[in-house]
């Protein structure tokens, strides 16, 4: 039985998730525009790969964040909760790099609302029962050989 702080945690992670992928679709025809003017500089023969490069980028995601969800949930892997806190800590700084040189947008209220929920999501999995059901694998090095 997963402990509480564990279901917690998916909640928000999937919230997360969901928020950063709305945040995509809110500023998906600007970051097309912009893929697409820098694709055009390698010439007419690239044309079109802007799209994809932008679908094959949300994919990533997707399989990096189930990648992670079932390595803390399914494997119980304590050292994937550590990366995932730094790339969430690293999410945190560049999205208050994005509030200090752009404008308010729907998208980066997104941004914002997501990396907060993953922030959240990641508190958890640092909690006594979360720790209990990562058991020995907590990140971790050990003194057996």
């Amino acid at each position: 039985m997963k402990p509480r702080s564990i279901s917690r945690f998916e909640g928000w992670y999937f919230l997360a998730v969901a928020l950063s992928l709305v945040s995509t679709a809110l500023g998906w025809s600007e970051m097309s525009t912009y893929t697409d003017a820098v694709i055009d500089e390698f010439g007419a023969n690239s044309r079109g790969m802007g799209i994809v490069l932008l679908f094959s980028s949300v994919a990533m995601f997707l399989v990096l964040a189930l990648i992670f969800w079932a390595a803390i949930v399914l494997s119980r892997l304590g050292a994937a909760r550590w990366v995932l806190a730094v790339l969430i800590a690293y999410a945190a700084y560049s999205v208050g790099m994005r509030i200090a040189n752009t404008a308010m947008g729907l998208g980066l209220i997104a941004d914002i609302a997501a990396v907060a929920s993953a922030a959240i999501a990641v508190s958890f999995l640092f909690r006594a029962d979360a720790r209990a059901w990562f058991g020995k694998d907590d990140g971790q090095v050990s003194d057996q050989v």
